[in-house]
């Protein structure tokens, strides 16, 4: 087996829980001796929790090296058959697809009227989950078995199969254009980011009219067609920063689970997602109060709801818990309060307890640092920040690393560490010349840090005002004002100008008194 397939079977056996794996090897002891290797190659792995070739060989002298590479590929299939016999009580669609195997034996074996019988309790299963390319499958072999073979049925079953089939692939094709359209959308935006431009705009808008004609012949849709376009909206009025309409289009995605109840199960990190896009619109909306509400909304979603979430499920529920856990630090301008909450993402991050990518870390390590910034715990700010601008990332948002270079320097700045500073400012330099799309507030930044090194000490107040004058117009920009999302530099400026603590400056700008909070 190569090593990625290895990693692939290391990774998926410390994933498993308790109950997963007692299951395993309840079904294993029941295969008889022939089991016995793979097994013990399980026992192995689930207790070191790492793959040493020498070490397998050497404590498992049954395993001959010339088996290994069969007997992880066996042990591998035979781990996946037991986790989805496990799951198909939980998950409807696998119990439906064991139905639809069932279906095929049963044919296969001529017993036309129970595989037909059989067929039917998959389309039950496949309508009730909105399963439409199952439900199609389904219908397909159906009209295969009635037009094959005399069932006694055929002569009333014809154009109702007829008909069925019609609607359903009607709907499949609705269901791909509107999945086709989201997905290109979410890609526009990985790949593009927000509107920066007019010509940006234009796109966009060109982009969603050409796609959107063919809902003009559309009359109802069904739970994944409203969904994908719910979506498709979400993406769009996103790229546009019309987050009125950004805020409404995912106020929909969420509550289009309490008309589809049922979807919920099948459907829980979409539902999830669907909360965290309502969440980023009511905290760049800067919605304290609907905030608030939403995020406990979603801290209560799984015992509300009494559901039992795969690892995955909850691996997105604390991705989102966490970001606007330090969103909300944000908007309440509670930074030393927050300490101990960004202390315990900290310790899931070292611990590695959560398969997050390498940008939701680096996101999250700069929202730390914000943190401690706020909080006035600037060498713990710096030291998360280091993570970012110590290392080079080309596949990471180029934003973010300009800002946390640029906090950077502030940090450094306010220690009155002025031989770090000089250093800093010239990597800050260095960063912003090589930026491939420099906006206009990193453009301000930019000539503000190249005049640094000449400013005397009597005129960098000054200096600052002139900068925040600069920055205050660009902020009332539509296009111009996102970086101010990433760092709050006019509340900065503030706080130097009138020469107080920045979270004062902060509840100042936005009208925040101590009793608000």
């Amino acid at each position: 087996m190569p090593k990625a397939k290895t990693r692939y079977l290391l990774d998926l056996i410390l994933s498993m829980n308790r109950s997963e794996k007692r299951n395993f090897k309840l079904l294993s002891n029941k295969t008889g001796s022939d089991s016995k290797i793979y097994v013990l190659l399980f026992d192995h792995l689930n207790k070191y929790g790492s793959y040493q070739e020498e070490k397998i060989l050497k404590e498992i002298p049954q395993i001959k090296k010339s088996q290994l590479s069969n007997v992880k590929a066996n042990l591998y299939k035979q781990v996946l058959r037991s986790m989805r016999d496990y799951n198909k009580e939980t998950y409807a669609e696998i119990k439906a697809r064991e139905k639809f195997d069932f279906a095929k034996v049963l044919y296969a074996k001529g017993h036309y009227t129970a595989s037909l019988n059989m067929l039917n309790e998959v389309k039950k299963i496949a309508t009730r989950i909105q399963k439409k390319p199952l439900l199609y499958l389904a219908i397909h072999f159906e009209k295969q078995i009635e037009s094959q073979h005399v069932t006694g049925s055929m002569a009333r079953r014809a154009s109702q199969l007829a008909d069925q089939s019609e609607t359903v692939i009607h709907d499949l094709i609705l269901s791909n254009k509107l999945s086709n359209l989201a997905l290109t959308l979410y890609g526009i935006y990985l790949q593009r980011g927000l509107a920066k431009t007019q010509e940006d705009i234009d796109y966009l808008q060109g982009h969603m009219e050409q796609n959107m004609e063919f809902l003009k012949e559309s009359q109802s849709m069904d739970f994944y067609q409203r969904l994908h376009l719910y979506q498709s909206y979400v993406w769009y009025y996103h790229m546009l920063q019309d987050f009125d309409n950004y805020y409404g289009y995912a106020r929909l995605w969420v509550e289009l689970f309490n008309d589809y109840p049922d979807m919920l199960k099948p459907e829980t990190t979409t539902y999830i997602k669907g909360l965290h896009n309502v969440l980023n619109a009511l905290f760049i909306s800067g919605k304290i109060k609907q905030f608030d509400s939403t995020l406990d909304e979603l801290r209560d979603f799984q015992s509300h709801h009494q559901l039992t979430l795969s690892r995955n499920e909850e691996s997105q529920l604390a991705l989102v818990s966490y970001t606007h856990g330090i969103n909300q630090i944000f908007l309440n301008t509670q930074y030393t309060e927050g300490v101990p909450f960004v202390k315990r993402l900290t310790q899931i991050l070292d611990q590695d307890l959560y398969p997050w990518d390498l940008n939701r870390r680096l996101v999250f390590y700069y929202k730390i640092a914000c943190v401690y910034y706020g909080a006035n715990e600037l060498n713990l700010c710096i030291h998360y920040l280091n993570k970012i601008t110590n290392h080079h990332y080309p596949d990471f948002k180029e934003d973010i690393q300009c800002f946390a270079r640029i906090l950077n320097l502030i940090a450094h700045y306010d220690l009155g560490n002025d031989r770090l500073v000089s250093y800093q400012v010239r990597s800050v330099y260095r960063y912003l010349s090589k930026m491939k799309e420099m906006q206009a507030v990193q453009r301000e930044v930019f000539k503000f840090v190249r005049r640094t090194p000449n400013m005397l000490k009597g005129q960098v107040k000054e200096e600052f005002v002139q900068l925040k004058s600069r920055l205050l117009v660009l902020r009332r920009d539509k296009i111009a004002r996102r970086p101010f999302i990433y760092l709050d530099i006019i509340s900065y400026l503030d706080s130097k100008i009138k020469e107080i603590p920045m979270v004062e400056a902060i509840r100042l700008r936005r009208g925040i008194t101590v009793g608000d909070l």
